[in-house]
C-alpha cells in the first residue's frame, strides 16, 4: 500500500506546484495572430507600432490615423502581451500616476482621466481580453460605437487564445 500512496502523493504535490507556477502565466497570442484575427473579424489590418512596443514583453498594434479609421474605431492601441507574464498585463492596466490597479468600472473597464499636451481633456478606457489589453481614448467616461466595434472583435480574438 505504501508503494502506491507515495507515488500518488508525489504526483499530487507536483500538480499543485505546477498550478502555482502557471498561475502567473498568461496564455499568449502572437502579434501576427492578433493582426490576422482582427482582419478576419473587421476587414481592417493592424500594424505594429515598434516605438511603443517592448520586445519580450508586449507589442503595440494600431491602425493608421485616417479619417475613416478614426470614425470607425476612435483612437486606440491594442497591446499584445507576448511574455506570458501576468505582471506585464497588470502594468498595462495600472494607473501610471499611482502605480495601483484600482477598481474597474462597468464592463471591467479601468478609466483614467488625462489632458493632452495641447490641453484637451480625454478619458482612457483600459480593458483586458486574455493576453490582449485595449487602450481606447474617448472624450467622455463612457463607451460609444467605436469602442463597441473593437470590443466585439477583441472578445472573439481573446476567447480563442
Amino acid at each position: 500500500m505504501r508503494r502506491v500512496v507515495a507515488p500518488i502523493a508525489i504526483v499530487v504535490v507536483l500538480s499543485v506546484l505546477a498550478g502555482a507556477v502557471n498561475a502567473s502565466a498568461v496564455s499568449t497570442l502572437t502579434p501576427s495572430q492578433v493582426v490576422a484575427r482582427f482582419r478576419a473579424q473587421t476587414g481592417t489590418t493592424l500594424a505594429v507600432d515598434r516605438r511603443s512596443s517592448y520586445p519580450g514583453h508586449y507589442a503595440a498594434l494600431g491602425v493608421p490615423q485616417s479619417i475613416s479609421n478614426v470614425g470607425r474605431y476612435g483612437r486606440f492601441t491594442i497591446w499584445v502581451v507576448t511574455s506570458g507574464d501576468e505582471e506585464d498585463v497588470r502594468q498595462l492596466l495600472v494607473d501610471p500616476h499611482t502605480g495601483e490597479l484600482g477598481t474597474p468600472g462597468a464592463a471591467s473597464i479601468y478609466w483614467e482621466h488625462g489632458t493632452t499636451i495641447g490641453g484637451t481633456p480625454f478619458w482612457l478606457g483600459k480593458k483586458r481580453y486574455g493576453s490582449i489589453v485595449l487602450w481606447w481614448y474617448g472624450s467622455e467616461r463612457r463607451v460609444d460605437a467605436t469602442f463597441k466595434r473593437l470590443h466585439r472583435a477583441l472578445t472573439v480574438i481573446g476567447a480563442h487564445a
